[in-house]
């Protein structure tokens, strides 16, 4: 005699167990997916840290090698160095104009040959500072001569450089390039600095108003 109620149908013994053991193994696949996810996310923001990190430390030190030079040019007594044509022996000093447009853009053999490396006097080639190079290329500096005109006291001239520095990363595919715009001025023949000037040796006078010397403006190329 049959005494199953009408409406309900038998199962098989094994039936639970089977849909059980696929919810657990689609349970353990989402965890592993979630786990993967998450640690890919977690290194992926580690990367970029880094890249920061090491972005940063290239910008700091192109903006040291960039007040290095400006300090550089600024000490320098004498009259005003002329523009060369390269190769150029000592100072590396271009006309206005002659530059690459974009010079960010050019390689390290290109700012070796057209440039300084940062820290060392170009005049004499002796270690002056020891910027701190993240990457395998030394940081490089260069000096571009934009204008020139008497002074209004007529006892020498007021010059406008542009002062580029380079620097890169640990992997020297992280490149900053910044540049200034730096006004001095320099004392003709037979005239004598101030004494603000003769404490340095150069004919720059940092105290005058408007002072005619240092940076005007600068700017971040790359």
């Amino acid at each position: 005699m049959n005494t199953q109620p009408s409406g309900f149908l038998a199962t098989r013994p094994g039936h639970h167990t089977g849909m059980v053991l696929l919810l657990c193994l689609l349970l353990l696949c989402s965890l592993t997916l979630v786990g993967l996810s998450a640690t890919a996310d977690s290194t992926l923001r580690a990367r970029i840290a880094a890249n920061r990190q090491d972005s940063e430390r290239a910008a700091q030190t192109a903006r040291t090698a960039l007040i290095w030079a400006e300090n550089w040019l600024l000490d320098q007594g004498g009259s005003a160095p002329q523009v060369c044509t390269p190769p150029c022996g000592g100072l590396k000093l271009h006309a206005a104009g002659s530059l690459p447009v974009h010079p960010e853009r050019e390689d390290a053999d290109w700012w070796a040959a057209n440039g300084h490396e940062g820290g060392v006097d170009p005049l004499s080639g002796t270690p002056l500072l020891a910027l701190p190079a993240a990457g395998s290329q030394p940081v490089y500096w260069l000096l571009e001569s934009v204008h020139e005109e008497p002074a209004a006291d007529g006892t020498g001239t007021l010059a406008w450089y542009r002062v580029l520095a380079r620097a890169t990363g640990r992997g020297d595919r992280v490149v900053s390039v910044v540049a200034s715009l730096l006004l001095r001025s320099w004392p003709q023949a037979g005239h004598s600095a101030d004494s603000a000037a003769e404490e340095n040796g150069s004919g720059c006078n940092p105290s005058e108003a408007p002072p005619v010397c240092g940076r005007v403006a600068w700017q971040i190329l790359r």
